[in-house]
C-alpha cells in the first residue's frame, strides 16, 4: 500500500504539472494570437469587399469603352439605321447575361430622342419618367445631368419604381463616352440593383447584428448593408472620418462596436463594418470556455484513470504478456516487445491490403478496356471473372457514350477529378454504367446498359448533357453508339460512339449526336465546292472583304445542308486553310509589316468545328485584304479622286447609271469603289450624282427654253413628277418656279 501512494502521487504530479504549464504559459499566448487572427481575417474580408466592389466599378469602365469602340453604336450609325439598335440590344444583353452584378446597361446619346439598352429602346422622354421612376431624378435632371457629364459618377442608393426590376432601390453609374473625352457625346448608364451590393456584403456579417457601409470620397453614404438610424445621424460621420485604417474598437449609438475600416487607392472610398464587439470575440470567449472545460475534464479523467490503472495494471499485464507469448510461440518479457510484434504484423497486413486493392482496381479497369474495345471472344467466363471484380450488368442492351469536354487540360487538376467524378455520379442516376479508363485522348468513356423497355435513353441522354453543362459551365459534345445485345460487339458501339463524336465538326459543341442519327442523314453523292474556294483567292486579290465573307458563308451553309460523308468536310476545311495560306506568303512581300510572323497562318489550324474555322479565316480574310486595299490606295489615292468625279461628270445623264457598272469600268468592287469615293470626296456617290443631275438641270432652266419633259432625261432622270419633288426638297421651290425667279431677276437687271 505504501508504495501504490507513492507512485499515485508521482503520476499524478506528472499530470497536473504539465497542465499548469498550459495554463499559465501557453493558455494566454494562444488566446491573444487567436485574437490577432480574427482581427486580420476580418479585415483581410473587408479588403477583399473593396478590392471586389472596385473591381466592378472598372469593368463597368471597360465596358462603356467597348462601346464606344463599336462602329454601329456612334451617334451617326444609331441616327442613320435603326438596325443598329437591334445590335446595340444583342450586345448590352451579352453584358447583362455576362455580369450578374450589372441589371441593366443604357446608351444616351445627346440630342438623340431614344435611349438604348438590352431589353427595349426608349423614347428618352418616357425612359425618367415612365419606365425607370426615380423618386429623387425627374426627366430636366436626367437630361441636364446626362448632357453635362464629363466624368464617371456614381449615384448613390435611391428608390425607383419599375416593373423591369425585381428591387425598389439601385444603385446608377454613368460612364462619359468616350471616356475621358473632352467633348463626350453621349452616355453608359449602368444601373444596380441595392440587393446585389448588399449580398456581396452580407458575406462579411452573416447571422450577425453588425452593418457594412460604403462611403464616398466627401464622406457620403453610396449604400449600407442595412439602413440603421444611427447612419443618418451627422455624429456617424464625424466618427467614421476619425477612424483609423484597419481595426479598433469605440461607442455607437451607446454600444461598443469593434470597427474595422479600408480606404479604396483607386476611387478614394471608404468601406467601414461594424460589428458589436461581444459578437465580434464570441470566437475568443467559445475557445477560452472549451479550454477550461477540456482541462478540468482532463484532470478529472487522467486522475480517475490513474488510479485504476495503478489499481489494476498488474495481473492484467502478466495475463497478456503470457497470453501473447504462447500464441506466437515466443517468450515476452515485458510490454515493449509485444507492442514491437504487433506493429510489425499491422504493417504487413496493411501492405497485402494495399496490394490485394491495388490488384482488384487494375483488374477492373483492364477488363473494362477489353470490353469496350471487344477483346472478349468468351463471354462466360468473362462475365463470371467480371463478377468478381466488381463488374455487373443486369440489363442486357449495351452501348457506349463518349464525352468531349471542350477545354478540359486547361483546368486545374483537381478540378477535373471533380468534374469527371461528377459526370459519373450524373450517369449512374439515370443509368446502370461504368466509367473506362486507359484509353487515349482528353475524352471521358462509358459503358452504359439499357433493358429492351428502355426506348427512352437518347432522349435521357440529352436530359443528361444539358444537366451536366448546367452544373459545370463547359461545353461537352456527347456521342453515344448503338446498343449491342451480345457483348462480343461492343466494340462496334466503341467505334460508333467514336464517329459520332467526330461529327462535331459539323455539328459543333453542346450537341448530343447519335450514330444512328447521322448513318441516316450522311449523302455520298455530294458535289465539291472547288469553284468556291477558287473564287476565295480572287477575292483576297482584289481586296473585297464582303464578297469574300459571303463566299466563306456559302461554303459553311453548303456543308451543313448537303450532309457530307466527314472525310469530305476535312478536305474542305484543309482546302480552305490551303488557300489562306498560299495568298497569304504570295502576297507577304508585298506588303509592308514590321511583325516577322505576320501573318498568324497557324490559328487557322486550331479549330474544333466548322464555325470557328469560318471565323477564323473571315479574321485573317479581312486583315490581309484591309492591308491589299490601304497599299492600293496609298499607290492609286493621287488620280483616283479626279478619274471618278470625271467618269460621273461624263456619265450622268445616262439613265442607267448605276454603283456597279462604275465599279466595273474601274475593275474593282463596289463595297471598296464606294468606301474609297467617301474618303476622298466626303459625299457618297449618290449624293454627289444628285447634287451634279440638279446643278444641271438649274444650268439648262437659267440659260435654255427647253420644256421639263426634254429636261429631265438630259440630265438622267426617268420622270418628271419624281424630278419635281426632288428639285423641291434640294430648292425649297419647284422648277418652274426656278426659271420664273431667274427671269424676273435678268427683267430687272435690264
Amino acid at each position: 500500500m505504501p508504495l501504490f501512494y507513492k507512485y499515485l502521487i508521482s503520476y499524478l504530479a506528472l499530470l497536473i504539472i504539465p497542465l499548469l504549464l498550459i495554463g499559465l504559459l501557453v493558455y494566454q499566448h494562444y488566446v491573444a494570437i487567436l485574437k490577432d487572427e480574427i482581427t486580420s481575417n476580418h479585415q483581410r474580408m473587408l479588403e477583399q469587399i473593396q478590392d471586389s466592389f472596385d473591381s466592378k466599378i472598372k469593368e463597368m469602365n471597360k465596358i462603356s469603352a467597348e462601346i464606344a469602340s463599336k462602329p454601329e453604336l456612334t451617334p451617326y450609325q444609331l441616327k442613320q439605321n435603326m438596325y443598329n439598335a437591334v445590335k446595340a440590344k444583342n450586345l448590352f444583353l451579352t453584358y447583362t447575361s455576362a455580369n450578374i452584378f450589372i441589371k441593366e446597361v443604357f446608351l444616351y446619346i445627346k440630342d438623340q430622342p431614344y435611349v438604348y439598352s438590352g431589353s427595349s429602346t426608349y423614347p428618352t422622354a418616357l425612359f425618367i419618367d415612365t419606365f425607370y421612376r426615380y423618386e429623387n431624378w425627374s426627366f430636366e435632371q436626367f437630361t441636364k445631368d446626362m448632357s453635362e457629364l464629363d466624368r464617371p459618377v456614381l449615384r448613390h442608393s435611391e428608390p425607383i419604381a419599375s416593373a423591369r426590376l425585381t428591387d425598389d432601390r439601385v444603385l446608377t453609374y454613368l460612364v462619359p463616352l468616350p471616356l475621358n473625352a473632352a467633348s463626350p457625346y453621349g452616355s453608359v448608364m449602368f444601373v444596380i440593383e441595392e440587393k446585389t451590393v448588399r449580398k456581396m456584403l452580407q458575406g462579411l456579417l452573416d447571422n450577425s447584428d453588425g452593418n457594412t457601409v460604403i462611403l464616398d470620397e466627401k464622406g457620403n453614404r453610396v449604400v449600407s448593408l442595412r439602413d440603421e438610424a444611427y447612419l443618418e445621424q451627422s455624429g456617424f460621420h464625424r466618427q467614421a472620418e476619425r477612424l483609423p485604417i484597419g481595426t479598433s474598437t469605440g461607442m455607437l449609438d451607446g454600444k461598443e462596436y469593434a470597427f474595422s475600416k479600408v480606404r479604396s487607392d483607386d476611387f478614394n472610398w471608404t468601406y467601414i463594418t461594424m460589428l458589436p464587439i461581444e459578437q465580434f470575440m464570441q470566437r475568443v470567449g467559445e475557445v477560452k470556455s472549451r479550454a477550461l472545460l477540456s482541462l478540468g475534464m482532463v484532470l478529472v479523467i487522467g486522475c480517475a484513470l490513474i488510479y485504476a490503472m495503478l489499481h489494476f495494471n498488474y495481473h492484467p499485464l502478466r495475463r497478456f504478456l503470457l497470453f501473447t507469448g504462447k500464441q506466437w510461440g515466443e517468450s515476452y518479457r515485458n510490454l515493449n516487445e509485444v507492442l514491437h510484434a504487433v506493429h510489425k504484423i499491422t504493417e504487413e497486413k496493411q501492405m497485402l491490403g494495399r496490394a490485394l486493392n491495388d490488384s482488384r482496381i487494375a483488374v477492373h479497369e483492364h477488363m473494362l478496356l477489353a470490353l469496350m474495345t471487344g477483346r472478349v471472344t468468351d463471354p462466360e467466363p468473362f462475365l463470371e471473372k467480371a463478377g468478381e471484380a466488381g463488374i455487373r450488368f443486369t440489363k442486357s442492351g449495351l452501348f457506349v457514350v463518349r464525352l468531349a469536354v471542350r477545354y478540359m487540360e486547361n483546368l486545374p487538376r483537381q478540378q477535373q477529378i471533380g468534374i469527371l467524378d461528377g459526370m459519373e455520379a450524373m450517369m449512374r442516376d439515370r443509368f446502370e454504367c461504368y466509367r473506362v479508363e486507359g484509353l487515349e485522348g482528353p475524352i471521358v468513356n462509358f459503358i452504359c446498359a439499357v433493358g429492351p423497355e428502355d426506348g427512352e435513353w437518347p432522349r435521357e441522354m440529352k436530359e443528361l448533357h444539358g444537366a451536366i453543362r448546367e452544373r459545370y459551365g463547359i461545353d461537352v459534345t456527347v456521342g453515344a453508339g448503338n446498343r449491342r445485345q451480345d457483348i462480343r460487339q461492343l466494340g462496334k458501339s466503341f467505334i460508333e460512339a467514336s464517329t459520332a463524336l467526330d461529327f462535331r465538326l459539323l455539328k459543333g459543341y453542346n450537341e448530343v449526336i447519335l450514330y444512328a442519327d447521322i448513318a441516316d442523314q450522311t449523302n455520298l453523292g455530294c458535289n465539291y465546292p472547288r469553284q468556291d474556294i477558287e473564287t476565295m483567292e480572287v477575292l483576297i486579290r482584289q481586296g473585297d472583304t464582303e464578297s469574300l465573307t459571303k463566299v466563306v458563308r456559302g461554303i459553311l451553309s453548303f456543308i451543313e445542308s448537303s450532309a457530307m460523308p466527314l472525310h469530305m468536310v476535312r478536305c474542305i476545311c484543309y482546302d480552305m486553310i490551303n488557300c489562306i495560306v498560299k495568298e497569304t506568303y504570295r502576297l507577304k512581300g508585298t506588303l509592308e509589316t514590321a511583325d516577322e510572323s505576320y501573318p498568324d497562318v497557324f490559328s487557322l489550324t486550331k479549330f474544333d468545328t466548322i464555325q470557328e474555322l469560318a471565323d477564323v479565316i473571315e479574321v485573317m480574310c479581312g486583315q490581309l485584304c484591309a492591308d491589299i486595299v490601304r497599299s492600293q490606295s496609298e499607290s492609286k489615292s493621287g488620280g483616283q479622286k479626279q478619274e471618278m468625279l470625271d467618269y460621273i461628270q461624263a456619265n450622268y445623264d445616262d439613265q442607267q447609271f448605276s454603283v456597279q457598272n462604275m465599279a466595273d469600268h474601274f475593275a474593282i468592287s463596289a463595297s471598296y469603289l464606294k468606301r474609297q469615293f467617301k474618303e476622298q470626296t466626303g459625299k457618297t456617290i449618290t449624293d454627289f450624282l444628285n447634287h451634279y443631275r440638279m446643278e444641271q438641270a438649274k444650268h439648262l432652266l437659267r440659260t435654255t427654253d427647253m420644256k421639263l419633259k426634254d429636261i429631265v432625261p438630259r440630265i438622267g432622270y426617268f420622270d418628271v413628277p419624281s424630278f419635281i419633288r426632288k428639285f423641291k426638297q434640294a430648292f425649297k421651290v419647284t422648277p418652274g418656279d426656278y426659271r420664273k425667279l431667274y427671269e424676273t431677276k435678268e427683267h430687272r437687271s435690264e
